[in-house]
């Protein structure tokens, strides 16, 4: 399988976004496909939406990845996401049990925060004509200091201390392979792989839509990445990214 991920890597001690870096360094020279930009530490780590991502400098993983997926439609972009979050899950899934996907990108373990992923598009004549995936793995870090409810770590959750460039090898081999599936246009075997290690997926919890708390379960993620829901009337609602919020406690 052709390595295209990984081959360059650009380490930095320090910046404020790995995601920052790379769209800059892009602005100034066309970088080969799979170039990866990796922090030792960030100052300003971001997550989606403008929220804050932390992360002890030389404890964790976080990293950017230049990609030029031209051949993709812009209606099927979150298949980017998709295979991205597959990647990570694929290689850290055997170091903790109860790995999921949370939707739209976050990695999950039980209700817990394992790492997270922004990508950065840009866009020409409805293509993507280049993509800057962010990813933030909590690796070593024990204590967290962000007003995060939910982090955890490799090490928090088994106790025990892991080698970030091993980890890094692992996942950018994975995240690879599922980039490759991507541009050969399996879609239906990739959807396939995400619905079956999605979070939460036909379990009854509770959401939160414009102020309004109502029980529901996830039946899956349409083309546009919009969540589906079905509530307990048997209505599918559909969300985008920031409309609808997971809640953790029962209501009362």
């Amino acid at each position: 399988m052709d390595q295209i991920i990984g081959n360059t890597i650009v380490r930095i001690q320090m910046t404020d976004s790995t995601n920052n870096y790379a769209n800059s360094q892009t602005g100034k020279t066309e970088l080969s496909e799979g170039t990866v930009f990796l922090a030792y530490g960030q100052t300003a780590g971001r997550g989606q939406q403008k929220n804050f991502w932390e992360s002890e400098p030389g404890q964790n993983l976080t990293f950017s990845v230049v990609l030029y997926p031209e051949f993709l439609e812009i209606r099927r972009q979150f298949m980017l996401s998709k295979v991205v979050a597959l990647g990570i899950y694929k290689a850290l899934h055997k170091y903790v049990d109860s790995l999921k996907i949370k939707w739209p990108n976050d990695i999950y373990v039980g209700d817990q925060k394992l790492g997270g992923i922004l990508i950065e598009n840009s866009v020409m004549s409805g293509l993507l004509k280049s993509s800057v995936v962010g990813i933030g793995l909590n690796v070593n870090q024990t204590i967290f200091h962000s007003i995060a409810p939910n982090p955890a770590s490799l090490r928090t959750l088994t106790n025990q201390h892991y080698d970030c460039e091993k980890i890094l090898t692992e996942v950018l081999s994975e995240i690879n392979n599922h980039y490759i599936l991507l541009r050969e246009r399996e879609y239906e075997r990739i959807d396939k792989e995400f619905i079956s290690v999605l979070y939460r997926l036909n379990e009854k919890h509770y959401f939160r839509t414009e102020n309004v708390v109502f029980e529901g379960e996830i039946i899956g993620v349409n083309e546009m990445g919009q969540l589906l829901i079905r509530r307990e009337d048997g209505k599918i609602l559909d969300f985008h990214f920031k409309e609808v919020e997971f809640l953790f406690k029962e209501v009362q």
